[in-house]
């Protein structure tokens, strides 16, 4: 009697696969989303970006780059009309550039923005936010919003011809895919300053270098964040420390987890860098010398 030979088909239980996927590299997802319909709304789905970013794009790696002196990076023109733009932030993989920071904004003028990913090559431009043509371009910043699982960008003018230097604060929304208003207080206490180097994304919000006034009218040195959870605006002290005096760059920046400044300092021979943490974020107090690196200026590059 012949034998019965069963072909049988083993289905693999759902949490396994998106456990499975999970762990692998982008390039590989992308690859995999041709599969089948199922893991291409997988690869796709808010949830499972996160639990990927948890398992996979997580580094305990950290650079601490200084000395570029491009700023802004040349892309491809397949990609973009206009091809030189400025990075803006960078976070869970995304980076958002733009063609425009600090500057007049002319009565036809479009500042295009874009939000893309490197790994899968996507760009998305966002829609055109509200200008008037006599509006300063004072800031841009890019985060994630983590109450709402929402990539949120931030855009800070003035009116030229206002007398009362009161703000005008735009946010985007990428789970609605639009702008809106919102009001803020103490509008003209900063002046915000552009990133050309460091990155100004951590803990659920974005940091410019600012500039304010004393009551004795000096301009002080601090640190301005826009928190993207609450959608407030807030100051973060720098330290009392003559390392923050006089005629001296800093750059925000990320070292080991911790909030960080990298505080530059030239001199006739030696160049000195200094970084400073935040123990504590929003603590003033908790801000701690880390490093003090002197580089002569014949090697410094």
């Amino acid at each position: 009697m012949r034998r019965k030979e069963f072909v049988g088909s083993f289905q693999v239980p759902g949490e396994i696969e998106r456990e499975i996927l999970s762990r692998l590299p982008v390039k590989s997802l992308c690859r995999f989303k041709t599969v089948k319909k199922s893991w291409r709304n997988l690869i796709g789905d808010s949830t499972f970006i996160a639990m990927h970013l948890n398992c996979y794009g997580s580094n305990t790696d950290g650079f601490l780059v200084h000395g570029c002196y491009s700023y802004g990076i040349q892309l491809s023109r397949s990609s973009f009309d206009q091809p030189r733009k400025f990075i803006i932030g960078s976070i869970n993989g995304l980076v958002c550039l733009s063609d425009k920071i600090r500057c007049f904004l002319k009565k036809d003028d479009r500042l295009r923005i874009h939000i893309c990913n490197p790994s899968t090559r996507e760009i998305m431009e966002l829609p055109q936010c509200y200008h008037d043509h006599n509006d300063f371009l004072s800031g841009i910043g890019f985060g994630f919003c983590r109450k709402f699982n929402d990539y949120k960008v931030v855009k800070v003018s003035y009116r030229r011809d206002s007398s009362s230097s009161e703000a005008q604060v735009q946010v985007y929304s990428s789970n609605m895919n639009s702008w809106k208003m919102i009001k803020i207080e103490n509008p003209s206490l900063w002046a915000l300053l552009p990133l050309y180097r460091g990155s100004g994304c951590f803990n659920g919000a974005f940091h410019w270098q600012g500039l304010k006034k004393s009551s004795s009218k000096k301009i002080i040195k601090t640190v301005v964040s826009f928190q993207f959870d609450e959608e407030v605006f807030r100051e973060i002290n720098l330290p009392n420390d003559p390392d923050f005096q006089g005629d001296v760059q800093f750059f925000i920046t990320e070292y080991r987890d911790f909030f960080s400044s990298l505080v530059v300092k030239q001199g006739p021979n030696v160049n000195v860098y200094k970084v400073w943490v935040m123990k504590e974020y929003g603590v003033p107090d908790s801000w701690i010398k880390q490093l003090t690196i002197e580089v002569p200026i014949s090697q410094d590059q």
